[in-house]
């Protein structure tokens, strides 16, 4: 990027490409507030750079690959600035699980993911919504790919029944 490039003066990123992971060079713009990225594979370590970049307030993830477990866990080191999150998540059956005392001023989440069938044995799924303490306003696109109607409605019913606890 030459000599005449600053790393302490950007402040957006975008990159269009889509990316196999995270980049480990990202986490040396330390002043990047808006960043937007295509990953096709997040692996913890992928979650941790971004987690790194403090001064982050709006995050946009394409998400086209695989995940750890496939899941997507955010705990509460990291993100501590963030108040936009997009994250679209076109791998089927992959979207993020907030835990307690994740992403505590994030303010408008929009989430866009696959639902193949619910997994779990009490037909509740568990997105850790009710752990965002901030959240203002909440999106979330489901696209059924292998999922029945009620799949989708247990879907829209954990959604719905979680925010309402935040909204």
């Amino acid at each position: 990027m030459g000599s005449c490039f600053s790393t302490q003066r950007l402040r957006k990123l975008v990159i269009g490409k889509t990316l196999a992971r995270v980049p480990e060079w990202i986490s040396i713009f330390d002043n990047l507030i808006h960043l937007q990225l295509y990953i096709s594979g997040m692996e913890k370590s992928g979650i941790n750079i971004l987690k790194g970049i403090s001064t982050l307030l709006f995050l946009r993830l394409v998400f086209t690959g695989h995940a750890p477990h496939g899941r997507i866990v955010i705990d509460n080191r990291g993100f501590q600035a963030l108040k936009e999150l997009y994250l679209l998540c076109f791998v089927p059956g992959i979207w993020p699980v907030f835990e307690p005392g994740a992403m505590q001023e994030l303010q408008k989440y929009h989430l866009t993911f696959k639902l193949l069938k619910v997994h779990c044995s009490s037909g509740v799924l568990d997105f850790g919504l009710q752990h965002l303490s901030s959240l203002q306003h909440m999106s979330a696109i489901i696209v059924p790919s292998g999922a029945t109607s009620e799949d989708t409605f247990a879907a829209e019913d954990a959604i719905r029944s979680a925010t309402i606890l935040n909204l």
